[in-house]
């Protein structure tokens, strides 16, 4: 490895761990204490987490743009050993190279469920396309039924015009109809 490469990894390494300080005493000040019972104002604490966050997005850019090609050529191993459980459970996590098997049975049953529903989406359009094709054939069959039965009516009897209206209808028809004649008549069926 090239003195470059290790000066590279040093300035990232020291922007890491001033990230890292930066974010525990947040932490630290955002924690209510015995000796200060009060929370951070909102105000303060949301100036804080947009510090943190610009640092954040700075050096996630500077690892992107500047370190991506030589991080993508070293393993990293840590110096010591974790002393506690709970790093060496945080190790064990960093280090995976898997997605946790509780993921990866998340995952699963997704793409099982997925799997399902697609099934049952080609079976519903077969149903579907089954049912538009049993029923333009019983269109189609009673369309030409209806025929049938109109030819054969019209065979056996002539169709007789209408009688000529009377002239008591006549003039029912003629005679001008009130607005308040047709609501009373649409409201209880009956002329006024």
């Amino acid at each position: 490895m090239s003195d470059a490469h290790i000066v590279e990894l040093e300035t990232l390494r020291r922007q890491l761990e001033q990230l890292h300080e930066l974010f525990a005493a947040v932490i630290d000040e955002t924690r209510p204490t015995p000796d200060n019972p009060h929370v951070m104002p909102w105000p303060e604490l949301l100036s804080k987490f947009n510090v943190l966050a610009g640092k954040y997005a700075i050096l996630s850019h500077t690892v992107g743009k500047k370190h991506a090609s030589l991080l993508k050529e070293l393993a990293v191993v840590p110096q010591t050993q974790p002393n506690g459980i709970h790093e060496q459970n945080i190790m064990s996590v960093l280090l995976r190279t898997k997605l946790a098997p509780e993921i990866e049975k998340e995952e699963d049953d997704i793409w099982a469920q997925v799997e399902a529903e697609a099934q049952q989406d080609q079976r519903h359009e077969l149903l579907a396309i089954t049912a538009m094709g049993s029923f333009n054939s019983l269109r189609k069959a009673h369309a030409g039924r209806v025929q049938q039965l109109l030819a054969e009516a019209l065979e056996r009897k002539p169709v007789e015009p209408l009688a000529a209206p009377s002239e008591a209808a006549a003039e029912a028809t003629d005679k001008p109809v009130s607005l308040e004649d047709i609501l009373a008549f649409t409201s209880s069926g009956k002329l006024a």
